[in-house]
């Protein structure tokens, strides 16, 4: 993206525009005026309708060809435009890869001490779990001594 000047792209699309017109109306002048020259010089008419013709042909030929030039310039236009968009893409994809890290980082490094909290409550809940288990085992164990004491009484 550094690399892309509007400008630039600006100046060399206009100059391959000028050099489309100036190719064609240039190869068309250039018909025009030989013929002009020609039948100037030429000393029958014949000879004359002879360069009329051909440079009628170059005329022709020069006006045939700005269609195929035009398209030339837009299909360059397309592909300059496809990279740009690839090369745009390519850094939002990069730019949203370096936020979504960053941003996973910031909440790893906030949630930190919830994190060793919730884990210490646990820890803590399991022990008294353990510990209570422990209790109800001793109190079953003293409720089966108590009945065995009635029973031998």
């Amino acid at each position: 993206m550094e690399n892309f000047s509007a400008a630039a792209a600006s100046k060399l699309f206009e100059q391959e525009i000028r050099e489309v017109f100036l190719g064609t109306f240039g190869g068309l002048g250039a018909a025009g005026l030989s013929a002009s020259l020609l039948t100037s010089v030429l000393p029958t008419t014949l000879e004359d309708l002879l360069a009329l013709g051909l440079c009628s042909a170059g005329g022709l030929i020069a006006i045939s060809k700005f269609s195929a030039r035009r398209q030339q310039v837009v299909d360059k236009v397309k592909r300059t435009a496809d990279a740009l968009a690839r090369e745009l893409e390519e850094a939002m994809e990069k730019d949203l890869l370096e936020t979504t890290e960053s941003l996973e980082n910031f909440v790893k490094l906030i949630g930190k001490p919830y994190q060793d909290s919730a884990q210490s409550r646990l820890g803590k809940l399991l022990r008294t779990q353990d510990e209570l288990t422990n209790v109800e085992e001793k109190l079953k164990a003293l409720q089966i001594e108590i009945q065995n004491f009635h029973i031998l009484r």
